[in-house]
């Protein structure tokens, strides 16, 4: 494996809570640090783009978990989400420790030594550092590792505290790895956001370059560290495929929504970003809460989006609405 010699900047923070009931049509547990309504919500015309938006922003946090690394030295093209403090969190925390552990290429040679226990400490170049330990064995792909960021500027313009354990299993072309967030800060610099993540990303990415993909399995809770508010991402399931100038995103599962409750999430068109952009140029999902009641948003380019709220449950559009993105 090519450890700490390719490390560049870093991916994700999610933070370890044996999540003892994740899931599921009926709220968190006692344990849980979700504290908003645990039910399912309740679509009306008054709050439907709320909830539209807010499911939107969730999932396309999670989707940046799964974009694989870019070459040693280069920050992949992803999309950034309205969340800009979450986006942070799982995009540096996973290229940290995909690249720790990515194993080298064929000019590199094989590696001559089996099991190996590495530390070291990345500089984000202004201050802030993110330090890790990873034991592994270079036969069988097998690692462990702990990183420990401290005032750590990641992607996104935020500043990451906190440590993540990870563990997993590598290959030449494929790694999967569990991400265990403990308590980790990300206050965004830009949007003055400050929000704490704990949780659990499990992730499996292609590391083969041109076509990369990568699923993810989310239980991530974000909290809002000025109005105490929080998102539940229960067994949230995302995909990306990464291409030659752009990237594809889908979303399943159950989101939490403070003030609203859960609803389900569902991607009916991949979302489809252009390298570049922040915003998708196309793609369609559907969210459903309470009684089948229902709003689905349609990407009409990377300005506005099509509303369509179904406010009795009987699977017809009752409104529609363009909307501009925020």
């Amino acid at each position: 494996m090519n450890r700490g010699a390719r490390i560049v900047t870093v991916l994700l923070a999610l933070v370890a809570l044996s999540l003892s009931s994740c899931g599921g049509g009926g709220g968190g547990s006692s344990a849980s640090p979700y504290t908003g309504l645990a039910t399912p919500a309740v679509i009306t015309t008054s709050n439907a783009d709320n909830i539209a938006r807010q499911a939107f922003q969730g999932g396309d946090l999670g989707a940046n978990a799964v974009i694989p690394l870019a070459p040693a030295g280069e920050i992949a093209a992803a999309p950034p989400p309205a969340g800009p403090a979450a986006l942070a969190l799982v995009r540096t925390v996973s290229k940290t420790a995909i690249t720790a552990v990515r194993p080298p290429g064929a000019a590199e040679g094989p590696s001559l030594r089996a099991p190996f226990t590495e530390s070291g400490v990345i500089s984000d170049g202004l201050g802030g550092e993110a330090r890790y330990t990873i034991s592994g064995d270079d036969a069988t792909g097998a690692f462990t590792g702990t990183f420990a960021f401290v005032n750590f500027r990641g992607d996104g313009g935020g500043i990451i505290e906190g440590t993540v354990s990870v563990s997993g299993t590598v290959t030449q072309d494929s790694i999967r790895i569990r991400f265990n967030f403990q308590s980790v800060q990300v206050v965004d610099m830009n949007g003055g956001s400050d929000v704490t993540a704990v949780g659990t990303v499990d992730l499996t990415a292609s590391l083969v370059q041109v076509a990369e993909t990568g699923t993810a399995t989310l239980d991530l809770f974000l909290t809002d560290n000025f109005t105490l508010k929080t998102v539940w991402l229960s067994h949230v399931v995302v995909g990306t495929t990464v291409g030659t100038g752009y990237s594809d995103t889908t979303l399943s599962g159950l989101i939490y929504l403070h003030d609203y409750g859960y609803v389900e999430m569902e991607t009916l068109t991949p979302f489809h970003y252009l390298t570049g952009n922040s915003y998708p140029s196309s793609g369609q999902f559907v969210v459903t809460g309470k009684d089948n009641k229902k709003v689905q948003l349609t990407v009409v380019d990377t300005t506005q989006f099509l509303l369509d709220v179904d406010t009795n449950g009987d699977d017809l559009w009752e409104v529609t609405a363009v909307v501009a993105y925020w």
